[in-house]
């Protein structure tokens, strides 16, 4: 087991610095070419060789800016979104080379580990490329870090769900459908540690799924469509919460009909909630306040 440990060891780090160095290639390449031709090119095209001229033969310009400026004028005019451009160019193909290094670790099925078990370090080493990515991303970090990055590490998100400043621990093991709306620092986690084992589970949320400020939602949770996950609560790893409740304090509660929690927390989407005689007699008069 320890030869095996090293060995996906060396190759974590390996592949990590074979993908920068690949990830680098290109882009050195591309911010090379446009260093050499980017203002010429541009001065062929109307308006910018009439301005270039004209910095060219004004007595001031002409005097006041250096010669190298002139004659990379356009370039260094442009040279931050070129930059940018060059820099994202370096992030896509890194992007791609982790996707493909990550191949390389095992993938764990849901299940339990044991602490002594090579599982466990394993597991680190497959999300190792995940959570480090946005480090490298930098600037775009504001855009990749969401949605995207998410996308491209394996999770499963639908249409006009807004991750926002939510945290998805383990995309792989994450499923949500569409119109579903994260809160600030909300975590959705498809691993807990507990009495020294690891359990790995896939979690799901379903279609018009508000999930509170900070709420945590453990591996194995299943919640169905049009529910509200209330801000600083916890769902428990392998909860089923059903379609049209609000969850808090530990218990999911229908959602009344135009009851004070609907009206504070007004869901996204979908069909209005149907109860019968003893959900009815069940719910708050009022509604349940988050």
């Amino acid at each position: 087991m320890r030869v095996k440990l090293v060995g996906y060891s060396i190759y974590m780090v390996l592949s990590i610095m074979i993908s920068l160095t690949i990830a680098a290639i290109p882009a050195i390449f591309f911010f090379a070419f446009i260093v050499q031709n980017f203002t010429v090119f541009v001065n062929t095209i109307w308006p910018f060789n009439l301005i270039h001229e004209f910095v060219l033969t004004n007595p001031i310009t002409s005097y006041w800016i250096p010669p190298f400026a002139i004659q990379y004028w356009w370039l260094l005019i442009l040279f931050v979104p070129l930059g940018l451009i060059c820099y994202g160019i370096f992030l896509g193909v890194l992007l791609g080379m982790f996707k493909l290094s990550r191949k390389g670790i095992p993938f764990l099925k849901d299940g339990y580990y044991t602490s002594d078990s090579e599982a466990w370090l394993l597991y680190e080493y497959f999300e190792i490329y995940y959570v480090l990515f946005p480090y490298f991303a930098g600037f775009f970090t504001v855009f990749l870090d969401t949605k995207p990055r998410h996308q491209a590490f394996g999770c499963k998100i639908g249409k006009n769900t807004v991750v926002g400043n939510g945290r998805l621990f383990n995309p792989e093991r994450t499923i949500i459908g569409d119109n579903c709306f994260f809160g600030y620092d909300a975590i959705m986690s498809g691993h807990v540690y507990e009495s020294g084992k690891l359990y790995l589970k896939t979690v799901k949320l379903g279609n018009n799924v508000t999930v509170g400020a900070n709420a945590v939602i453990l591996p194995g949770c299943d919640i169905g469509d049009n529910v509200i996950v209330g801000a600083n609560t916890v769902v428990p790893k392998n909860t089923v919460i059903p379609p049209n409740t609000i969850w808090v304090h530990g218990k999911a509660i229908p959602r009344k009909p135009k009851g004070e929690a609907e009206i504070l927390h007004q869901p996204i989407g979908g069909p209005v909630a149907s109860f019968d005689e003893e959900d009815e007699a069940d719910t708050p008069e009022n509604g349940e306040r988050l």
